[in-house]
């Protein structure tokens, strides 16, 4: 049975490993709607986007992750931001966004920035690492060696519509069986991206790890969120400042604001670029 925009973490009971599956199908499809990204472009946000849902499912705290991968072709840039709470936004910017191919031919040279904010109170954490081989995959695999010194495999990918991913990764501190851990990376190497889309994480495990005692976790949802909420609008007024606005104004009679995330672009009369600078919405009400 499908079970789509949700992410599913799993142990094998004694190994020391733990891992984790993620289907994204109407949150990748909405960070898609508003964009004219070619298909092989689009799947590569995916990838970003199921990798960002695996490392913030992790996440203790109230804090996100954010996945941004820079390069030097004409595509230029990959952002991804995931919260604790598993919502999700993503986009893609570059010269050209219609190309075709591989990673490397559409990115060329580059660099993958992973940030952690754990929450208020704890200090945030970025890894930097340079693009590696042939796939985003081998890339945060590179991230997780270099920058968070953990073992992990990824298998990051696009089927039918759903953007999907499975990890595998040694359980911090813990002391694993070298021939369990190329075992099954062996057996993950054989699941195709059909079965990681369209059957459930329990078949999918059972079909995957025979053999082995799995435990899997609850679901938890994924949903989109863009953020391009009225008072975060009004705050981006308020950083622009009144004498930005007010030029502004002066010259094109109103204010227009253009979220980069969901494509849509924000009208603000005057009377309402002015609330937003005093810190009070147009009917009077104050933001907080």
């Amino acid at each position: 049975m499908r079970q789509a925009d949700q992410v599913r973490a799993f142990l094998f009971e004694g190994a020391g490993i733990r891992g984790r599956l993620v289907r994204i199908d109407q949150t990748w499809r909405e960070m898609l709607e508003r964009h004219e990204y070619s298909a092989d472009v689009a799947a590569l946000l995916g990838q970003a986007a199921a990798a960002g849902v695996l490392l913030a499912d992790n996440l203790k705290g109230r804090g996100s992750v954010h996945v941004q991968i820079q390069g030097e072709g004409d595509l230029r840039l990959l952002l991804v931001q995931c919260d604790h709470a598993l919502n999700l936004r993503g986009l893609a910017r570059g010269e050209r966004l219609d190309g075709e191919g591989s990673m490397r031919e559409l990115l060329g040279e580059g660099r993958m920035m992973v940030t952690v904010d754990p929450g208020p109170g704890q200090e945030r954490y970025q890894g930097i690492v340079a693009l590696a081989g042939e796939s985003l995959a081998e890339s945060l695999e590179g991230y997780f060696r270099d920058s968070a010194q953990l073992l992990t495999r990824l298998w990051l990918g696009v089927s039918g519509g759903s953007a999907v991913g499975l990890m595998l990764q040694r359980l911090p501190d813990a002391t694993i069986d070298e021939e369990d851990w190329r075992t099954l990376g062996l057996l993950a190497d054989t699941a195709r991206l059909a079965e990681l889309a369209e059957l459930s994480a329990a078949e999918l495990l059972r079909r995957l790890f025979v053999g082995y005692d799995v435990r899997l976790f609850d679901a938890r949802p994924i949903g989109y969120d863009c953020r391009c909420t009225r008072e975060h609008l009004d705050n981006v007024i308020r950083l622009l400042g009144r004498e930005e606005i007010e030029s502004i104004l002066a010259e094109q009679g109103g204010l227009e604001l253009n979220c980069e995330f969901c494509n849509k672009a924000f009208q603000f009369a005057p009377e309402e670029a002015r609330a937003a600078l005093g810190g009070e919405s147009p009917d009077g009400s104050t933001l907080h």
